[in-house]
């Protein structure tokens, strides 16, 4: 069975994505997951094992790797001052 998701699969999986973000967040930290529009496939830190998992599941799937934290950037610029950006609480000139 071909794994490779058509457009409109690739569409609705990443609804799902968007849909569950926190609760990937929550769980699955620093982890690559295979996941479609019935969940996750499979998870791991181990990018190999969850392809493997993923392929023998011989379902359409996309890979995501899930950030061990989020951080919102904000950008200033003054006419006399030097552009700044925050990141999370640190500030890069």
């Amino acid at each position: 069975m071909n794994t490779t998701p058509s457009k409109r699969e690739r569409d609705e999986i990443l609804k799902w994505l968007n849909r569950n973000r926190q609760m990937l967040l929550d769980l699955y930290k620093n982890q690559y997951i295979a996941y479609n529009t019935n969940g996750i496939i499979a998870h791991s830190e181990n990018l190999r094992e969850v392809l493997a998992l993923a392929n023998a599941a011989k379902q359409p799937f996309l890979i995501y790797l899930v950030p061990r934290r989020t951080a919102s950037i904000e950008i200033y610029q003054f006419a006399s001052v030097p552009l700044l950006v925050m990141i999370g609480n640190q500030t890069i000139a």
